[in-house]
């Protein structure tokens, strides 16, 4: 567990978007995304661009537990079984993907990711961007990687665009390479792009950062 506590703010607006999501029976539209299905698959699969085996995948932030369904069947038709884990800190979001994933209704988790304690390693964690203020971003890709993933896991982070409001995704490869992680890999969605995943490895189970990193990103920060 992290010394001190994401924003009050923050916590409020998360937990605000639990009941606009579970107003919808649609998953896809559950799962905060209202493009329909051909643009869900095309905008969602480049995540699997970062899977290079079988192993275990870790949703954090997981909400109906619809993306982990469809990473699951994508894989498995390329021939990697994954085994969907989750973890969210809405109460009903979870309840929705225990219901949704009843084989593995124990794989999935209540709690704040900023603040829990994983049971267990996992090969593949997935996480947006915007699960945690950007200000915690480096603190919490580090913990992701010294606490969550297998040694040679693969933190993978991922950013959504609005291709309705003409905004690109969040540059999450400049953002690891300045906070001083060596980002393995990167992979895009959409037409035109609208979504975007860079993943780090962990060679030893520690994060892979540079030294002098923090003080490097804070400069970065300030202008």
């Amino acid at each position: 567990m992290t010394d001190d506590r994401l924003p009050d703010e923050f916590l409020r607006r998360v937990r605000h978007l639990e009941p606009a999501y579970l107003a919808h029976d649609d998953p896809i539209r559950a799962s905060g995304f209202s493009g329909g299905p051909q643009r869900w698959r095309a905008e969602r699969e480049p995540i699997l661009a970062a899977v290079d085996g079988d192993g275990d995948l870790l949703d954090v932030g997981c909400a109906n537990g619809y993306l982990l369904e469809c990473l699951v069947a994508w894989a498995a038709e390329r021939g990697i079984t994954l085994v969907p884990q989750g973890l969210d800190i809405g109460p009903g979001l979870v309840e929705s993907a225990q219901r949704r994933l009843p084989r593995f209704a124990g794989n999935i988790h209540l709690g704040n990711a900023w603040e829990w304690a994983p049971p267990r390693r996992y090969r593949y964690v997935y996480m947006l961007y915007d699960c945690v203020p950007e200000s915690h971003l480096t603190r919490m890709t580090a913990r992701l990687l010294d606490e969550f993933v297998e040694p040679k896991g693969r933190v993978i982070l991922g950013a959504y665009g609005s291709r309705s409001d003409d905004i690109p995704p969040f540059d999450l490869a400049g953002f690891l390479t300045a906070a001083g992680f060596e980002v393995a890999g990167t992979a895009f969605g959409g037409d035109p792009v609208v979504t975007a995943f860079a993943w780090v490895e962990a060679r030893t189970g520690r994060a892979n950062r540079q030294p002098g990193a923090d003080k490097r990103q804070a400069t970065t920060a300030n202008g």
